[in-house]
């Protein structure tokens, strides 16, 4: 992939759009976090708030600021009962599973 440069008066105005082609805002500014080679670009959203996002959230630049897709929440694997397949219920104070549909203990 082809390294290239963006200038900050490019970025300036121009529309931020998330993985979902919707618009987030417009580059009002960029930031950095003193200290640490961090980098912000400052988004005044359509609600007229601030927003700071962070560069190595940005995917690509072009006629527009495109944003990567937001990684997805890791869900907990539910335990299921294997008898009547309804969740189970960790009692801690016993340690064991217990399934309520059927007022035991799982083996």
């Amino acid at each position: 992939m082809e390294k290239r440069t963006v200038a900050k008066e490019k970025l300036m105005g121009m529309q931020v759009i998330d993985s979902e082609a919707q618009i987030i805002g417009v580059v009002k500014d960029v930031s950095f976090t003193v200290g640490e080679a961090k980098m912000f670009i400052v988004i005044e959203t359509k609600e007229g708030k601030t927003q700071e996002v962070p560069w190595e959230e940005v995917q690509s630049v072009g006629d527009l600021v495109l944003l990567k897709p937001k990684p997805k929440a890791v869900t907990e694997p539910q335990n299921i009962c294997p008898t009547c397949g309804k969740p189970l219920t960790y009692i801690q104070q016993y340690q064991r599973w217990y399934c309520y549909n059927e007022k035991r203990y799982v083996p």
